[in-house]
């Protein structure tokens, strides 16, 4: 990996990645598509009892119940009513599927280039890299390492 020569913390990867550019509220993110199975709309979700805020509940995807995560939630991004451009992202990571549950997805991004992200705010924990996108930035999140803390905040306490 390379460091650009304009941003110090800039790394040029050793091939493109294809991410999933998508939004929460005004703010825009992009999980790669390797784990993105695939967009749907909002189907009906049953919701579960004594779960987290941020698991809407469950739903079933062609025979498969999985749960749904609502990112925005799950992030602390304030969202407006859920709307029509509203998506569920099925995802698999680390051999797990979930559903995440976003605001809309705008397109498909080719990446050659990742900004490190600073360390301003607690939500960084989740955000791997920072991408510029013509005028707009979009923020890398790390879907592994938010799955592995949602799988943990929701074990059974003994």
């Amino acid at each position: 990996m390379k460091t650009n020569e304009n941003h110090q913390n800039t790394v040029t990867l050793p091939e493109e990645m294809m991410l999933v550019e998508f939004y929460l509220g005004k703010e825009f993110f992009g999980i790669p598509v390797k784990n993105v199975n695939e967009i749907i709309m909002p189907t009906q979700v049953t919701p579960v009892p004594r779960s987290k805020p941020y698991i809407e509940g469950i739903t079933d995807i062609r025979g498969e119940v999985l749960p749904v995560i609502d990112l925005s939630m799950f992030l602390s991004i304030p969202v407006q009513e859920n709307s029509e451009q509203d998506r569920f992202i099925v995802t698999e990571i680390s051999e797990q599927r979930a559903i995440f549950h976003v605001s809309g997805v705008e397109q498909i991004l080719s990446v050659t280039k990742i900004e490190k992200p600073n360390d301003l705010s607690n939500r960084n924990q989740f955000v791997s890299g920072v991408i510029r996108n013509q005028e707009q930035i979009v923020l890398l999140l790390d879907f592994e390492k938010m799955f592995n803390e949602i799988i943990a905040l929701n074990e059974p306490e003994m």
